[in-house]
């Protein structure tokens, strides 16, 4: 039976079997029928240098499928027998480098010979090119070699030819090893220009990206092949003279500082040329001891901004710690060093126990002056004014938690304080512990290490809390644990013992009299108040739980109700003193520990509701006549799934504004709040969603109860007390999150992630010119121009060019006027785009490329040649190739548009790989990106598919999370278009035009916080 050949050849030579004369057969039919004209029809050859068979070729022209060679089939019919490999656009590139590239020499005046040669692929592995005249070897290397063989091979031509200029067309370790050699290296690449492939050259450096320039904007001279952005590097002193006659520089492995310690060795001394010494460091002799391992003599680079270390102290590495690495060079071995960002200074105890430290006075007469020292530092820990206000109120309550023995929750410190802390993510939680206890002093415990997480183990990010405070933190989650049990019991100990110091200095001083001591303090009259409220809610969720209750639980919950009434009645006899408060609050802790224990979590009777609506929904639904039933099932369930969508926003939005009334404590938002949250619909919530508004009310009706109790309480003649100022509460949350912004930016600026930190910077902008006070702000100025001028650094200036920048215009004129464009303008604004096309320095990017061949498709369908239509009949109008809709079904989809189940299918696909984004940092993807990490299965989408695509992601996100589609973004990392179409699609709130961009980079960094640990 015959064969048919399937192969897709586009390219081939012209000529013979071993001709080096390249073409490339168009895709398009129309473009097939010029290069017919052009070329005619049997001088194609699959050729030997292309790795073929050397045989004849066809030209196969099709409408609905892609134009390609084909070979002949054989006397039986069979197609023929070919070995070749590559038979894609690019399989010819090395005879289209051989020939531009000899021309371009030419027309430099340089005689030149030129070779193909084969590594071991094929006939275009690699291009040579001798200079005899100027003792020249250019080489492109197309598919290299590995390292080992690469590096004998280079030694070995050095060495015959001279000078060797190196040309890669990948990107990999050989590239890396030339940068390091000479500050640069080199890559080709060829892109389609009609029938022909033109060679573009780039510059490889060290942390930015490659620059592209046409071949025929490079020079050729002594010193190699010139780009222009190499002429640029040099001028500015980027790159090493001697090309790969330099040895390299250092290598380098990430290390982990935090297990690192070193001390100076003040009797040596760096070497004098040192091949770690760079400009802006300098190089440290010592000591280094790893965790696990002996000390070890090395060197130190530290940046010029850090102190010198001195032989006093003991330091741990911190910042970005890697292990420089040198190649042995001409029988010297290796040498190495380490190199650091910052250094931490360790305290006495932390320095002996590293072994690199001793103290140079006996231990006795260190106890002597140790008494007389604490009191000046505990003064000055104690008078700093810097603390926020939210940092002042939780280090007060961990200190009554340490002074009751006890350890806490986030979520009991919330009910506690009155502050919204179980609702704070995780990054202000670090950042509150750290100001807790910033300054840290040897002599005062941790208050932190009392917080535990709902399991009872230390917080997840305690290591990091320890680490902003300077402290050592342990390497290990085990260690972690048992040291924090030693901190909570050194806590507890040190607290203890404080009421007992305060009450002997009381009876000792003569300056306040005695009822004014004895009286209890607004903070302990507050919490207080809370307590009662707490108990007395508790009380009642015991009540209604006992009669269910049997056996000992009931017995033992019996007890526990009365004990708690009769705690509840001593209340406004406790109040009078302090010292009698104090222990009704430690016995309130008690009771309520043991009531949730009994009684547990209340759960909300809300189902039975739910169902009875339901089944009225069903009842209704059911008595409408049969043959409206199917269009009014729909408008049911869209209008059941909108309310769902409207109430879950309307949680978040309460429970957001609460939060921020909690910390300005402001009673009547709260309670405008709590009315607006009762007026919510439970049954149109999921469950989820109704379990949160539930907790958000309970919590909205206790706080609101503790404030009213807390005025009732000052009208009945109560301790006076000055109201807070708004304005100073105010400054302290911006600070406190302002703050946050600055260790989001600082963690950001030591990976190197510029887009991290440009929309950090960007929503620190209005709260640090609109929100700080100005104290605050002049502290603060000199960091915010330092990132500024970080960010110019690491984006160096990029112009667009013109005529891309016109290409986008037009295209983006066709969009908004794509259903009125007659078709010969449409052609006028083709051929215009054709023209400013040629005029490009780069590939035009890919996004651009598919709008451009759409609209020629679009065209090709209203205005069809005559070869296509033999009727003199024919219009030019486009056919309409829609079945015809007869049941009132939505309008037909455009041609080029794919069926909602294909989109649905590729959505869920999208979602995982936007997830996985969202996990590892919340990398930013465009739609080129997200092409490839979809391995081809996503192609190239109508822009109405590609919205529709974002929405089905997104369906079934919560409404209180940010979008996953939040993290696709344009090519230039900005705000992408239909951001705000997805949002309004999924019934989202509608955001202003002037505040869109600051929300939308608001949302990528909550989108990066919840994911980090999901």
């Amino acid at each position: 039976m015959p064969q048919i050949d399937t192969r897709l050849v586009q390219t081939a030579v012209i000529g013979g079997r071993d001709s080096d004369q390249p073409v490339i057969l168009p895709e398009e039919p129309h473009n097939l029928d010029e290069f017919r004209r052009q070329f005619g029809t049997d001088r194609f050859w699959c050729g030997t240098l292309l790795g073929g068979c050397g045989e004849k070729l066809m030209t196969k022209r099709y409408e609905t499928k892609v134009c390609h060679f084909s070979h002949y089939p054989d006397r039986h019919g069979n197609r023929a027998v070919c070995g070749r490999t590559a038979n894609g656009v690019d399989s010819a590139d090395h005879l289209f480098i051989k020939l531009h590239v000899a021309r371009w020499l030419t027309d430099q005046g340089h005689a030149a010979r030129a070779e193909l040669r084969s590594l071991g692929h094929g006939p275009g592995d690699a291009v040579d090119f001798w200079l005899r005249a100027m003792d020249q070897h250019l080489r492109f290397e197309l598919h290299p070699e590995d390292y080992r063989n690469w590096r004998k091979a280079a030694d070995s031509l050095g060495a015959k030819e001279g000078h060797i200029e190196w040309v890669f067309g990948r990107d990999g370790a050989i590239t890396r090893d030339m940068v390091a050699r000479q500050g640069y290296a080199l890559r080709v690449r060829c892109e389609t220009e009609g029938n022909d492939r033109r060679v573009l050259i780039g510059t490889v450096t060290e942390n930015r990206t490659v620059t592209w320039a046409p071949l025929e904007q490079c020079r050729m001279t002594s010193s190699g092949l010139v780009t222009p952005a190499l002429k640029e590097l040099r001028t500015k002193g980027i790159i090493r003279e001697g090309g790969m006659r330099n040895d390299p520089l250092p290598g380098s492995l990430p290390l982990r500082g935090a297990e690192i310690v070193f001390a100076v060795d003040s009797e040596s001394a760096p070497p004098a040329e040192s091949p770690f010494a760079t400009a802006g460091r300098h190089l440290v002799s010592g000591f280094v001891k790893p965790a696990g391992s002996r000390i070890i003599r090395a060197h130190l680079s530290l940046p010029k901004e850090i102190p010198v270390p001195t032989e006093q102290y003991v330091y741990r590495l911190s910042g970005a710690v890697r292990l420089l690495i040198t190649d042995p060079v001409e029988g010297k071995s290796a040498s190495w060093a380490v190199r650091a960002d910052s250094l931490v200074q360790l305290n006495g105890l932390e320095a002996e126990r590293t072994g690199l430290w001793r103290p140079s006075v006996a231990l006795d007469e260190r106890l002597d002056t140790a008494p007389r020292t604490a009191h000046p530092r505990t003064d000055t820990v104690l008078a700093q004014p810097e603390r926020s206000r939210a940092a002042t109120v939780l280090r007060q309550a961990l200190e009554r938690v340490a002074r009751e023995g006890t350890t806490t929750t986030w979520h009991e410190l919330a009910r506690r304080i009155g502050l919204d802390l179980a609702h704070l993510p995780d990054p202000k939680r670090r950042d509150l512990l750290v100001a807790v206890d910033k300054p840290m002093s040897p002599d005062r415990p941790l208050l932190c290490v009392l917080i535990l997480a709902g399991s009872g183990r230390p917080l997840p990010y305690l290591g990091t809390v320890l680490r902003l405070l300077g402290a050592a933190a342990p390497a290990s989650e085990t260690a972690l644990h048992r040291w924090s049990e030693t901190a909570i019991k050194k806590a507890h100990e040190a607290y203890r013992q404080t009421p007992a110091a305060t009450l002997a200095a009381s009876t000792t001083s003569e300056e306040k009299p005695v009822t004014q001591e004895q009286a209890p303090s607004h903070d302990e009259l507050l919490s207080a108040s809370r307590k009662l409220v707490a108990i007395r809610a508790k009380l009642r969720e015991a009540a209604a739980v006992l009669p269910r209750a049997s056996g000992r639980r009931a017995t033992r919950l019996s007890q526990t109700i009365e004990q708690g009434e009769a705690h509840a009645q001593q209340y406004y006899a406790a109040r009078r003193q302090r010292q009698t408060l104090r222990f009704w609050l430690k016995a309130d802790d008690l009771i309520l520990d043991q009531l949730d224990r009994l009684v547990g979590r209340p759960v909300a009777s809300t189902e039975p509701t739910s169902q009875s609506i339901d089944k009225g929904t069903s009842a209704h639904q059911h008595s409408q006549p049969r043959d409206e039933g199917s269009k009014n099932a729909a408008d049911v369930r869209q209008g059941a799934h909108d309310r769902q969508i409207e109430a879950a926003r309307s949680v978040a939005r309460v429970s957001e504004l609460f939060a921020a009334a909690t910390l300005t404590s402001d009673l009547a938002e709260v309670q405008r709040l709590r009315q607006e949250a009762e007026n919510i619909s439970d049954h149109e919530l999921a469950a989820e969603e109704r379990e949160r508004l539930h907790r958000l009310r309970a919590d909205m009706r206790e706080w609101t109860d503790a404030r009213e109790s807390e005025q009732d309480h000052d009208a009945q003649g109560g301790v006076d007390e000055p109201a807070e100022a708004p304005q100073l509460s105010a400054f302290a949350e911006a600070r406190i999150e302002f703050e946050w912004l600055v260790q989001e930016i600082r963690s950001a600026q030591e990976a190197g992630d510029l887009a991290v930190v440009e929309t950090a910077r960007r929503l620190a902008g209005p709260v640090y010119a609109r929100r700080l006070s100005p104290p605050d702000r002049e502290e603060y100025t000199p960091f915010m121009r330092e990132v500024k001028a970080w960010c110019r650094e690491q984006d160096p200036e990029k112009q667009v060019d013109p005529s891309l920048r016109k290409i986008r215009q037009l295209l983006a004129e066709l969009g908004r006027t794509r259903e009125t464009r007659p078709a010969d303008e449409l052609a006028d604004v083709l051929d215009e785009i054709g023209k400013l096309r040629r005029r490009l320095a780069q590939q035009l990017p890919a996004a651009e490329d598919w709008e451009v061949k759409r609209w020629r498709r679009r065209l090709k369908a209203q205005k069809p040649t005559k070869r296509e239509h033999s009727a003199p009949t024919a219009t030019t109008a486009p056919q309409n190739t829609y079945p015809q809709q007869t049941d009132g079904a939505a309008d037909p989809r455009h041609a080029d548009r794919l069926p909602i189940e294909t989109l649905d299918k590729l959505a869920a696909g999208a979602r995982e790989i936007l997830a996985d984004a969202a996990r590892s940092g919340g990398r930013l993807l465009t739609w080129g990106d997200l092409r490839l990490r979809m391995g081809g299965g996503l192609p190239h989408l109508h822009p109405d598919d590609q919205g529709e695509l974002l929405v089905a992601v997104d369906r079934e996100t919560p409404a209180d999370e940010p979008l996953l589609s939040t993290l696709i973004a344009s090519t230039d990392a900005s705000l992408h278009w239909l951001y705000r179409h997805v949002r309004f699609s999924l019934g989202r709130e509608r955001i202003p035009a002037s505040e869109l961009e600051a929300h939308w980079a608001t949302e990528v960094l909550r989108l990066r916080q919840i994911w980090r640990h999901r």
